[in-house]
């Protein structure tokens, strides 16, 4: 949206500024090396380094505008184009805040401990088919990712989708008092961020967030068959909207048809009809990920017929799922951009149906911020794996050396499995044992950098 740098100044409480007037930028940028031609740098203090520092380098860059702390040390000249603010990244919410009420309609956020990427990546498909719609890019749902989304709404847009993340309790609050709400979904509630939570309970209060923050005339999209998403409704004032597939929902799955790496085909009852739908990801953990997609996109007047046919043409996200097949006769899911417990306990399960392949191996990094259970999740994965008949179990870095241990202690054979301190070692060995008729799924957590097995394996091997 048009913004002139005398609203930005207003929006963001300017303590001064310098050489600005009558500027409009084109867009706004927190980092140099990406930054546009008339863009507005906004300079962000980080744990690693300043921003500030990079304000010479925004304006060689082609930046027409400059957001700044006024206490930095580093040199500003007279001649800049900068707003100068006590906090820059409160004024990069202050100013994606200006800009919502600015743009005023429909908002649709979703969060969840998994899943949201994706449910936001499938509505945004579904929702494309009748309107104009924004949506974060990638998982830009942070105090940075999300303002920078919402800086891009323009107003030819009908919706936007916004992804919110949190790793600490108010944090979803604080970031809907910047998005404003008006549909809020909940995907689900799991055992991740446990470094900073004490219990499952802490953790669901801080995705209740969301839905307590929509307005009375707002819509909450609940998993019905999630027992602490279930009760976010009981006191929500809005219309509640809730899907699933074990419990009585809206919108509910009835009937699975699981086609192996061509995805599932399922029916979905909505008052009493049903809709057969055919979704080409993998794996029944990607049906939840799709229902509230549904369910929002139906709500907002998309038939079950055009909803079908957009499912039908979905591509996974890099690194979520997506299945990649090798010259050489063996193919690879690769899921390597993040893990959890549930995360890692659904591929295993999707693992164990999966037939018509010599050899099944999977490649499970070690996962993140699971706190004083991490050991015990990693070894419940384990003898999931070892009970799944997986042929070779291989755990990367860490706990992954657990997850391996507790296989071999519930009767997976010791020879066919395979522990490495990190990603790129376990790449370098799988390259050199994968023969035709293997089937890989690599799972792991970025902290892990499990996608280096999937670059070893395209560096050696050719994909069809």
């Amino acid at each position: 949206m048009n913004v002139s740098s005398q609203v930005i100044a207003d929006a963001v409480g300017a303590i001064r500024r310098t050489a600005v007037d009558g500027i409009v930028p084109a867009g706004y940028s927190i980092d140099s090396r990406t930054l546009r031609v008339g863009d507005c740098f906004i300079a962000i203090r980080g744990p690693n380094f300043d921003g500030h520092q990079f304000i010479p380098a925004a304006l060689r860059q082609g930046a027409d505008l400059v957001i700044a702390a006024a206490d930095t040390q580093f040199p500003v000249e007279p001649g800049w184009p900068v707003i100068f603010v006590d906090d820059t990244r409160v004024a990069l919410q202050q100013l994606a805040h200006h800009v919502r009420q600015k743009w005023g309609k429909t908002v649709i956020a979703v969060t969840g401990s998994s899943g949201k990427t994706t449910t936001k990546e499938i509505l945004g498909a579904l929702l494309q088919t009748r309107f104009q719609v924004c949506r974060s890019f990638g998982n830009l749902n942070n105090d940075y990712g999300l303002p920078l989304s919402i800086l891009r709404l323009g107003e030819t847009h009908d919706l936007a989708i916004l992804e919110i993340g949190m790793s600490r309790a108010r944090e979803i609050q604080r970031l809907c008092g910047v998005a404003q709400p008006n549909i809020g979904i909940v995907t689900n509630v799991r055992t991740v961020h446990l470094e900073n939570f004490k219990s499952l309970q802490a953790i669901a209060s801080a995705k209740r967030e969301l839905i307590e923050a929509l307005p009375p005339d707002g819509i909450a999209v609940l998993n019905n068959d999630d027992a602490q998403v279930r009760k976010f409704g009981r006191s929500f004032p809005g219309r509640v909207i809730t899907f699933g597939v074990e419990a009585p929902a809206t919108y509910r799955v009835s009937e699975i048809r699981f086609q192996g790496l061509d995805g599932n085909e399922f029916r979905l009852d909505y008052r009493s009809k049903g809709h057969l739908l055919k979704l080409p990801l993998i794996g029944e953990h990607n049906i939840y990920n799709c229902l509230p997609a549904i369910a929002v996109a139906h709500h907002l007047g998309v038939g079950f017929e055009t909803i079908d046919q957009s499912l039908r043409q979905l591509k996974p996200v890099a690194g979520r799922g997506e299945v990649l097949h090798f010259k050489e006769g063996f193919s690879v899911l690769d899921d390597s951009y993040n893990s959890n417990p549930a995360a890692l306990e659904a591929i295993i399960r999707f693992l164990k149906r999966v037939f018509g392949y010599r050899r099944k191996i999977l490649v499970a990094g070690e996962m993140l911020e699971l706190g004083a259970s991490a050991e015990q999740f990693h070894r419940s994965c384990g003898r999931l794996a070892a009970a799944a008949r997986i042929d070779w179990i291989v755990g990367v870095r860490g706990l992954g050396a657990a997850l391996c241990q507790a296989a071999r202690e519930a009767g997976h054979p010791s020879a066919d499995t395979f522990f490495f301190e990190n990603s790129m070692e376990a790449g370098e060995w799988l390259t050199q044992q994968v023969t035709g008729g293997d089937f890989i799924v690599v799972k792991g957590s970025r902290g892990v950098q499990t996608e280096k097995v999937i670059e070893v394996l395209k560096r050696d091997h050719a994909v069809r």
